[in-house]
């Protein structure tokens, strides 16, 4: 069973070539190669403090939730777009 798989972005069916883009944010051009790499997830213990953590993030959260109640919808989500745009855009 392979781990690594390395492909042409022109030898991609059409489906697999528009999820990579999608995942990417960007097209790409038919020359590049595309990498995929499957692992296995790390094997982390649980923190002994787990529930504690849980309880300050529920916290967080709440504090969140009420502060942007009144907000609509599509306001909320348009703001989690630009911020993802931002985000993607500059980790070149």
């Amino acid at each position: 069973m392979r781990n690594v798989s390395n492909q042409k972005a022109s030898d991609l069916p059409q489906g697999v070539k528009s999820a990579v883009e999608q995942l990417l944010g960007r097209l790409i051009d038919a020359g590049e190669e595309v990498s995929i790499v499957a692992v296995p997830p790390q094997q982390i213990p649980p923190a002994a403090n787990r529930a504690a953590v849980a309880q300050i993030l529920e916290k967080f959260l709440n504090q969140r939730a009420r502060k942007t109640g009144d907000l609509p919808g599509e306001e909320l989500h348009g703001a989690a777009d630009a911020a993802v745009d931002h985000v993607r855009h500059s980790r070149r």
